[in-house]
């Protein structure tokens, strides 16, 4: 019978301790940084980004040239920007249509 633990130990032998740092350290960045109040909000933005950067790591490393645990911080703290930049234009894109059915002479509220 196969190990149910043996996905846990591979995730953990394919990245050196440095990259599981910088992974760490970009999510911890993620949490502290997010606007959001909840903390399970909080905690899943900061997952989403440690999962990006363990993800696409090694790629963004070899395309760069720079040492894959500088490339996971980077990714990690790049995908809370992108969340934050995306959270931004949803959340102006409701006002935006707010002001435009207005100017269209559309229902007030």
């Amino acid at each position: 019978m196969p190990d149910p633990d043996l996905w846990w130990q591979a995730a953990a032998h394919a990245r050196s301790p440095e990259v599981w740092a910088g992974i760490a350290a970009g999510m911890i960045y993620v949490y502290n940084k997010s606007p959001l109040p909840a903390r399970a909000s909080r905690a899943a933005e900061a997952t989403v980004s440690g999962l990006l950067a363990y993800s696409a790591g090694e790629w963004a490393a070899a395309w760069a040239g720079v040492h894959e645990a500088i490339a996971v911080i980077l990714l990690a703290s790049l995908g809370y920007a992108i969340l934050d930049v995306a959270r931004s234009l949803i959340a102006d894109r409701e006002i935006l249509k707010d002001i435009i059915v207005k100017r269209l002479g559309g229902k007030n509220g």
